[in-house]
């Protein structure tokens, strides 16, 4: 993981940059100490039919290849106020996040003390995923640029998991 000094903007508190293996076409960013377990069949059909589903301490998000994929994670004070980059994104989901530990995790189901963490305050948070380059996955799925931006910053609402753009094709790895 490579953190980087935020640009201009003053409600950008960090950037990470990680590759993260999508196993199963998979992330799971979630609270250090949530533990997805093995979830119901029915998890998985909503979270390939949206790319987005969410269980207590985990946002799972779909992606386009089952391979080490670039994450870019800004961690803000406010949401996005303008947020041309939905209109750049080919697909992009949100939802709310516990974070009682205060570490984030981003990986698919690997818990290993490797894995980097990033050191965030404890409490709510909302998640929006910008998925990029969906039009590049090769026709066996198996090559691409496809990257996401995943922006987290603290709320007191709900933010229930929801598709706020969607892809106009169906969506790649599912």
């Amino acid at each position: 993981m490579t953190a980087t000094p935020p640009p201009g903007d003053p409600d950008l508190l960090s950037r990470h940059e990680l590759t993260v293996l999508a196993d199963y076409s998979t992330l799971l960013i979630q609270d250090d100490d949530a533990r997805l377990g093995e979830p119901e069949p029915s998890w998985f059909t909503a979270l390939v039919a949206d790319w987005i589903n969410t269980a207590p301490g985990v946002v799972g998000s779909g992606a386009a290849r089952p391979f080490d994929v670039p994450v870019t994670v800004d961690v803000r004070r406010t949401p996005p106020a303008d947020d041309a980059e939905i209109q750049q994104a080919d697909h992009v989901t949100q939802a709310g996040l516990a974070l009682p530990s205060g570490r984030l995790l981003i990986s698919m189901q690997d818990t290993d003390d490797r894995l980097p963490r990033i050191p965030l305050t404890p409490g709510n948070y909302a998640v929006r995923i910008y998925s990029h380059g969906l039009d590049t996955i090769s026709e066996d799925g198996l090559d691409g640029e496809d990257r996401y931006h995943v922006v987290l910053w603290p709320t007191d609402e709900d933010h229930p998991a929801q598709v706020l753009k969607r892809y106009p094709d169906p969506l790649p790895g599912g």
